[in-house]
């Protein structure tokens, strides 16, 4: 499905790029041809962020992994703008998009009220290397990795870090490799910085670009306990940021946590999305008026609420017009 030439303008778009996953372009066009034949009020700002955030060249500096890794992440960003949007115009609810805060002024039954959208993005540190390995090794040596955990729990680490840390650790696998000369590799290279260590085995029937690496995901009860709790304090950040700013009518923040750790892909319960709840509860919500935390599936419409806090008041407008009704009960 083709995108307009208003959205991405005539060619550098990153939505142009090969290795854009075809169903989320997909995706992103039935959303905008959707806000295209509606046309509310604001809509060319929309399309001007998106046209200018989404080009090439403002990630053409970086080395080609983290080219797609934050050109992804700016695509998704305005991906969820533009799911909410297209959510409060089915419901008749959206009056107008604006380029201030909130970003959706709308009416539902009589009640006024904004809408402010944000996304949290943080990759656990074995997916996070996981996936630096494998373009490290795109071009071979034909050898599989399994990345274990030992030593301390860590959650994350700054990309540019884990960046470096990847790069060491491709550089002492090709070396196994070559001083192997043909041989079978095994053994293990140690990553004590993010409590990992990298098994190496000799290349099997799968062993091909794209599926050299494979990662341990937590696997104990405790090591869960640790990734939902740090996983759940950062969410804090972008909630209070918000909370900061001046909004001219009662706005709630929606804050989409698809890419934030596990939490886009573990099935929705009381065992982790109460950290999620509990670390809302405690945000300072400033000038905002409540806040819900959801995630979507990026070739789906559903918007999947995970936690929510504010006032009661707004709490029906918000589940009605985004969630189809169904609001998740504040602790």
């Amino acid at each position: 499905m083709d995108v307009p030439a208003a959205w991405t303008g005539s060619s550098g778009h990153l939505l142009h790029e090969q290795w854009i996953f075809p169903p989320v372009r997909d995706a992103l066009a039935a959303l905008i041809a959707e806000l295209d034949t509606a046309a509310p009020p604001g809509l060319a700002g929309t399309r001007t962020a998106f046209r200018q955030q989404g080009q090439a060249a403002n990630v053409k500096a970086l080395a080609p992994a983290q080219q797609r890794k934050v050109a992804t992440s700016q695509l998704l960003d305005l991906r969820a703008e533009l799911l909410v949007a297209v959510k409060l115009l089915r419901a008749g609810a959206l009056m107008k998009i604006s380029k201030q805060t909130p970003d959706f002024e709308c009416s539902w039954q009589g009640n006024e009220f904004g809408i402010e959208v944000t996304t949290r993005t943080r990759q656990e540190v074995g997916a996070a290397m996981h996936d630096l390995l494998e373009e490290g090794l795109s071009g071979g040596p034909d050898v599989g990795v399994i990345l274990i955990r030992s030593g301390k729990l860590l959650f994350s680490e700054n990309p540019e870090e884990t960046a470096a840390i990847a790069d060491r650790v491709v550089a002492a696998i090709k070396e196994r490799v070559a001083a192997a000369a043909g041989r079978p590799v095994t053994g293990s290279i140690p990553v004590p910085e993010l409590g990992l260590t990298a098994m190496l085995h000799d290349r099997g029937p799968l062993c091909r670009p794209g599926m050299r690496v494979t990662y341990e995901l937590p696997l104990t009860y405790d090591k869960w306990e640790y990734h939902w709790e740090m996983a759940a304090r950062q969410i804090r950040d972008p909630i209070e940021n918000k909370g900061r700013k001046a909004y001219g009518l009662p706005s709630i923040v929606v804050l989409d946590v698809s890419r934030l750790g596990s939490a886009g892909q573990e099935p929705a319960d009381a065992s982790w999305t109460s950290k999620f709840q509990d670390e809302l509860d405690a945000c300072q919500l400033g000038n905002l008026r409540g806040g819900l935390v959801v995630r979507s599936e990026l070739t789906s419409e559903i918007i999947e609420p995970l936690c929510w806090r504010g006032e009661q008041a707004l709490a029906p407008a918000a589940a009605a017009v985004l969630l189809g009704g169904q609001m998740p009960k504040a602790a």
